[in-house]
């Protein structure tokens, strides 16, 4: 692998791109198959909460294309331990362990075991500003809507969503923007989530976009198994998609943070200046 360790840093900046977005992107389109039946409910908020329910861990193979300029496409392994931790290791070749990433609920940790080095942040570093928790990049990543900083739609948050349909479409937006951008979710007429939109306040053009496909009806509800995120950082154009295989749901989960001593650390500056170039 010529540099796992940006590919690494691509990826966290990607998973936490709410507070990076710079202009609007496309992605491209996709077609969201099921196995959950749709709910009937004459409100569209009440139909999209009874598709959701709990889980405490999550495991899974899978494979990752990124690029940004170049591309790089990967063997992955990918662990959650639910409002905690995300766990994401690399395994280009022979299931050999290359790189890692590991985000907590103030933390990033990201290990080339190639070149020997790693980072070691606070999440905010990505973030710029924007309250966004662990629990919202997990429900990112696993086609989920959320509000930022306050957990997955529920029946107790719902009065801070405005809901409308358009055709059969349904559209769920958080009231309160962040920074001069609303958020919306997309689903489709089965109640199956087709989209994530960021989008600056005055535009109906998106920023920042996630499609989803592949919603399987699961132990938690519906849950996207095709992500594909196109975003702009650092006036770098990535685009970015996840497959997972079958997931394993409540299981022991281990997520391992550990850093060999004799590897070398990198600095936010270092970090940042991995997009300036």
């Amino acid at each position: 692998m010529k540099n796992n360790f940006v590919i690494l840093i691509m990826l966290a900046a990607m998973m936490t791109a709410c507070g990076s977005y710079k202009k609007a992107a496309t992605v491209p389109d996709t077609t969201t198959t099921t196995q959950t039946e749709p709910t009937v409910t004459t409100d569209p908020t009440d139909a999209v909460i009874a598709t959701l329910g709990n889980w405490q861990t999550m495991q899974t193979g899978g494979n990752i294309k990124l690029s940004a300029g170049s591309s790089f496409s990967s063997s992955v392994q990918v662990r959650m331990v639910r409002d905690k931790a995300i766990f994401i290791s690399l395994r280009p070749m022979l299931g050999i362990e290359v790189g890692k990433l590991v985000i907590t609920a103030d933390s990033l940790y990201a290990v080339d075991k190639v070149h020997k080095r790693y980072i070691a942040e606070k999440v905010s570093i990505l973030t710029s500003g924007i309250p966004l928790t662990v629990s919202d990049v997990q429900d990112i990543f696993l086609g989920r809507p959320f509000i930022i900083g306050k957990g997955s739609l529920s029946k107790e948050n719902k009065h801070e969503v405005a809901s409308r349909r358009e055709g059969s479409t349904i559209v769920l937006a958080p009231i309160e923007h962040f920074m001069g951008y609303g958020y919306a979710f997309t689903f489709d007429k089965s109640n199956r989530i087709a989209s994530l939109d960021i989008v600056p306040q005055g535009s109906n053009i998106a920023a920042y976009q996630v499609k989803y496909s592949d919603v399987r009806g699961t132990t938690p509800g519906n849950i996207a198994h095709s992500i594909n995120v196109n975003a702009t950082l650092e006036k770098k154009k990535m685009a970015f998609s996840l497959i997972y295989k079958d997931i394993d749901w409540n299981g022991n989960v281990k997520i391992d943070k550990g850093i060999p001593g004799s590897y070398s650390r990198m600095s936010a500056r270092d970090l940042l200046s991995l997009f300036a170039n």
